[in-house]
């Protein structure tokens, strides 16, 4: 009997050898550490958050065009001259406004410009943008746009034009009372500089992405 036992353990031995580690337990000082899962990094935005609400920038009270107004998150804000259609330039207004209840992709405060272009340098952040986003509203009129320093072009973000400033220029956007609401998206290329505005015209969430 006692033979018999021992040829058991020795055949349940050679057994587990055959099946190697893979059947083994995997607890204690035998377990493969968990694999570290890298985060997505976190994009870096000017939400308009800076200046109170009623705050406002251009003409109305003597800002300089090309002035920056204000710094949210490392990004410098400033306001610039708007071409018209004409080819004329003019330098009204940009306000701090709750979004307009038009404006759903919106939260919180928003910038309100009305024939004036506000501007967003991303050279100061610890990376260079590889994309940039952000919401509009559109109520009227039409709209500039320009990256990486490109010249200005009077046009409509439905859709933007495509390519400028040596990126690819995209947009999603729907109609809602009174106009449309919809997003950019600035990609392929790094992105160090953006200026938009327009007649009737709303911004928020203007994000950068590594």
């Amino acid at each position: 009997m006692r033979a018999r036992t021992l040829s058991l353990s020795m055949l349940a031995a050679a057994s587990l050898a055959a099946c190697g580690r893979a059947d083994l337990p995997l607890t204690g000082a035998d377990a493969a550490p968990a694999r570290a899962v890298a985060a997505a990094a976190a994009p870096i935005c000017v939400n308009f958050n800076v200046p109170p609400v009623g705050a406002l920038f251009g003409a109305p009270v003597g800002t300089v065009p090309g002035s920056v107004v204000w710094v949210e998150n490392g990004i410098p804000v400033s306001v610039h001259k708007f071409l018209q259609s004409t080819g004329a330039f003019s330098f009204n207004w940009m306000r701090i406004e709750p979004a307009p209840a038009a404006f759903t992709l919106a939260a919180g405060n928003t910038g309100h410009t009305n024939n004036i272009n506000a501007g967003f340098n991303f050279t100061g952040l610890p990376f260079i943008p590889t994309k940039v986003t952000f919401h509009f509203l559109h109520l009227g009129g039409y709209e500039n746009l320009s990256v990486n320093g490109s010249p200005l072009v009077v046009t409509l973000l439905t859709p933007p034009p495509t390519p400028i400033g040596g990126v690819n220029a995209a947009a999603v956007w729907a109609g809602v009372p009174g106009g449309v609401q919809g997003t950019v998206t600035l990609s392929g290329g790094p992105v160090k500089s953006l200026i938009v505005g327009g007649q009737e015209f709303w911004l928020d969430d203007v994000c950068a992405y590594p």
